[in-house]
């Protein structure tokens, strides 16, 4: 299979002949910064405006090759870890509508809106603001040109990789567009965006046409100087379509076939991180294999049994203590919250914890009830609280109950 990770990286260098030299320089100016973010939040700092700006610098770091640009990022990004009163960067712009005031980019504005309707739907809290940001996606026509424009990288003519750009912004609209609740709120409380039957349609034939028929999968496209137009296999990208649309999309068999043999690539286009597994991508294959394990044969249930033994066996005994707790990886995860959310939603998926949603094998896991409960306890003596670790605890309290409540002893009279 194409080393897709290689190809990104030789045409940045295509375009920069010091990309490398300098995406090191850049990389090790950011390091401390993220390190000194990272305890200014353990403290209770929401340090909103610094994380923005921390997004938009690794977006920089890791999509583009403007120096220059990254250069002031890193600047404004350190002055604003000086002051710690960021509530405000939390906040809803009267001007246009959008969220993330320190975001220059427009899709991380995307982002950071569907976090937001996310939260206000689970409250029934409208917007004070119509979405008037929204604007270049708010047509049909709108909507298609501006994916059309993402969909493909040219990395060796401009130094941009548009795959970020178009993850969020794609992930953005499928969960408009088919998530029932969040479809609903859109179309009870935004204003200035009109998310109607034909645009849903419009949006769902613009994904069909995007899903390659050979590999069944998603992802971004990049143009080559002197070669065809690659279309990459991204297992990220790939999972998040199939799961906004729970499943009903095409080339079922195509994309069991494609999971399998990307196993030991590096994630995007593979399961792995620094060589090794990891719950995030672990969920990631879990919920694929779930959601189309009706659609293939039984060769291929086989496989997919072996290799979900295999990351069951890793997630268990690598990934784990012995008290229950999830090993943070700083060089992936943002939080040792979402360690835990990852943890916790890989064993779900599988039916650890529940055995009627064990797709994949006879086995019962006897010990899944305790480890459950195992979990919630740790979390609860690590005080995890943010919102990552509350939405592990909201599967965790699903599967098997509450298991932090006290037990008072019946006093008998």
């Amino acid at each position: 299979m194409i080393d897709y990770n290689s190809l990104i990286n030789k045409q940045f260098c295509a375009f920069d002949q010091n990309y490398i030299s300098q995406q090191k320089k850049f990389a090790s100016q950011l390091s401390p910064l993220e390190e000194k973010l990272s305890r200014l939040q353990a403290q209770g700092n929401s340090m909103a405006a610094s994380d923005q700006r921390m997004i938009e610098c690794k977006w920089l770091l890791q999509y583009t090759a403007d120096w220059s640009t990254l250069q002031k990022a890193i600047s404004d990004l350190a002055e604003s870890l000086k002051n710690t009163d960021q509530d405000w960067a939390e906040e809803q712009s009267p001007v246009d509508g959008s969220w993330g005031p320190c975001y220059s980019q427009w899709f991380l504005k995307v982002d950071a809106m569907i976090d937001a309707v996310n939260e206000m739907a689970d409250e029934d809290e409208a917007p004070e603001y119509p979405f008037d940001f929204m604007a270049p996606i708010a047509t049909i026509e709108g909507m298609q040109n501006w994916l059309n424009d993402q969909r493909t990288s040219k990395i060796y003519a401009d130094g941009l990789d548009r795959r970020d750009a178009l993850g969020a912004v794609s992930a953005a609209l499928s969960e408009m567009c088919f998530k029932s609740e969040i479809r609903d709120y859109f179309r009870q409380y935004v204003k200035g965006f009109d998310l109607t039957d034909d645009y849903i349609a419009a949006y769902k034939a613009w994904l069909d046409d995007w899903q390659d028929s050979q590999s069944g999968y998603w992802g971004a496209w990049f143009d080559q100087a002197d070669g065809p137009l690659v279309k990459s296999t991204d297992l990220s990208l790939t999972f998040h379509n199939i799961s906004y649309q729970h499943g009903k999309v095409a080339y079922w068999p195509q994309i069991f076939a494609t999971t399998l043999a990307l196993r030991d690539g590096a994630y995007p286009y593979g399961w792995k991180h620094n060589g090794d597994f990891n719950n995030h991508n672990n969920y990631d294959v879990a919920k694929i294999f779930a959601q189309g394990w009706s659609s293939v044969d039984d060769a291929a249930h086989q496989q997919a049994s072996t290799d979900i033994g295999e990351l069951l066996d890793w997630c268990l005994n690598v990934s784990m203590t012995a008290d229950g707790g999830f090993i943070d990886d700083t060089s992936f995860y943002n939080s040792v919250g979402a360690a835990y959310y990852y943890g916790v939603s890989f064993l779900d998926e599988i039916g650890y914890f529940d055995p009627s949603k064990c797709f994949w094998t006879d086995e019962t896991f006897p010990e899944g009830q305790s480890l459950c409960c195992k979990i919630q306890k740790n979390m609860k003596a690590h005080h995890l609280d943010d919102d990552e670790a509350e939405a592990a605890m909201e599967k965790l309290v699903a599967a098997c109950g509450d298991c932090t409540k006290s037990k008072k002893r019946r006093m008998l009279h």
